[in-house]
C-alpha cells in the first residue's frame, strides 16, 4: 500500500473515485445522492479537493502502483471542535477491500498526526462502523460518539500521543 498526495493530474481519477464512492453511500444517504442526466451522483466533486491547500490533504491509495482508493483528511478548521484532524472521505474499490489496505492507509496517517481526531458515519453504514470501531479500539482511545448531521454518527478519539 501507498498513499499518494493527490496532484492536478488527478482530476478525472478523482472525479470517477468520488461516484465510485458516492454509488457506494447511496443506499445509506437517501436521495442526497440521486444520479444526474450524465450518470454521475456528482460531478465535479474534484472541486471539493482540487485545488489543494486550505486545510484539506487528499491521498490517492495505490496498491502495486494502481489507484485502489482515496482518502481525505483535514486539519482543525474542518474538524469538531477540540480535534486537531478529521477523516473526511475514504473509499476504496471493491476489489481491493477486505485485505488491510485502507486500514494501512488510516494507520499511516495517524502516525503522521498525532492526537485528536473526529469522523463522521452514517448510522446504518454498518460495514464502515465496524471498520471505524476496530481501528479507533486498536490504534487509539474513544472519546465519544455523538449524533451527527443527516443520519450520521460523530466519533471523536485519541490516538494518545502528540497534541489533543
Amino acid at each position: 500500500m501507498n498513499l499518494r498526495p493527490v496532484s492536478g493530474k488527478d482530476r478525472a481519477l478523482i472525479e470517477n473515485l468520488f461516484n465510485l464512492y458516492r454509488n457506494d453511500l447511496s443506499p445509506y444517504a437517501g436521495g442526497f445522492f440521486d444520479l444526474d442526466e450524465n450518470g454521475y451522483f456528482d460531478y465535479g466533486a474534484a472541486e471539493d479537493v482540487l485545488p489543494f491547500g486550505d486545510g484539506v490533504e487528499t491521498y490517492i491509495i495505490e496498491e502495486n502502483a494502481r489507484a485502489v482508493g482515496l482518502v481525505m483528511v483535514t486539519d482543525e478548521s474542518y474538524a469538531l471542535e477540540g480535534c486537531a484532524w478529521r477523516f473526511q472521505e475514504l473509499y476504496l474499490v471493491r476489489a481491493a477491500r477486505g485485505r488491510g489496505i485502507a486500514r494501512a492507509a488510516c494507520e499511516e496517517l495517524l502516525r503522521a498526526r498525532p492526537g485528536r481526531w473526529c469522523l463522521s458515519v452514517y448510522k446504518t453504514n454498518l460495514p464502515a462502523r465496524r471498520f471505524w470501531d476496530a481501528l479507533i479500539r486498536d490504534r487509539g482511545r474513544l472519546i465519544c460518539t455523538m449524533p451527527g448531521e443527516e443520519g450520521m454518527t460523530d466519533m471523536v478519539f485519541d490516538t494518545g500521543e502528540g497534541r489533543s
